[in-house]
């Protein structure tokens, strides 16, 4: 697991490296310091169950702690806490007055059975509650993913980007014309919607003819 947590200051970089030291050191981690003239201090400090911290501090005020442990159970999420906890109690003792702002990140799951997380179209982070694998396979076009979410129900994944979940039927009805047209008996024509949601909402409305036409069904 992967905690980042974010610190804005104004201090040198050695002042905050003294400062910091013996929080890790308490934890029985052994320490390693890079120094750049100009770029301030990277201090990685290792435990001997290969958890390790990364430390690294700029010139300009920002302080970075980044923990990494192969522990899910939650003896190790509370042991990451309270190592986290100490750093930040230090920091706000030591530097009184110039802690400009703290921000701890959520923890990021590295490795699982099931991958949480996707970016979406403008480039964000997004972490779902996915709990289940429903179909994974590539076609002549692209890699399909339907994963199951407890929030949104199943969510449409087409090579990474996140297309469409089974909650977002209001997205489905605005494009069908939010109940203003009227399909009863016609001929309607759909141009992708690979993810059935057209199709499955607009028969219901009694048309006379659907055509669904979609590059990724097979022949």
């Amino acid at each position: 697991m992967f905690f980042p947590c974010l610190f804005y200051l104004a201090a040198d970089c050695n002042a905050v490296l003294k400062a910091l030291q013996p929080v890790f050191q308490e934890q029985g981690m052994t320490e390693t310091v890079h120094n750049w003239e100009d770029h301030g201090y990277l201090a990685t400090y290792i435990k001997k169950n290969g958890s390790f911290a990364n430390l690294r501090i700029h010139p300009h005020g920002l302080v970075l702690v980044d923990l990494q442990n192969y522990n899910d159970h939650t003896k190790g999420r509370e042991e990451t806490d309270q190592l986290l906890n100490k750093v930040e109690e230090r920091m706000k003792e030591f530097f009184h007055g110039n802690l400009k702002r703290v921000k701890r990140l959520p923890p990021i799951l590295r490795g699982g059975v099931i991958d949480r997380y996707w970016p979406t179209a403008d480039g964000r982070l997004v972490e779902y509650d996915i709990d289940e694998v429903v179909y994974d396979e590539d076609s002549p076009f692209q890699n399909i993913k339907i994963l199951h979410s407890k929030q949104f129900g199943n969510i449409l994944i087409l090579s990474g980007d996140v297309n469409l979940a089974e909650s977002d039927l209001a997205y489905t009805r605005a494009i069908m014309g939010s109940g203003k047209e009227d399909y009863t008996g016609k001929e309607v024509l759909i141009l992708g919607g690979g993810d059935g949601g057209i199709l499955y909402e607009i028969v219901k409305l009694k048309p006379k003819m659907v055509t669904m036409v979609e590059i990724s069904f097979d022949k």
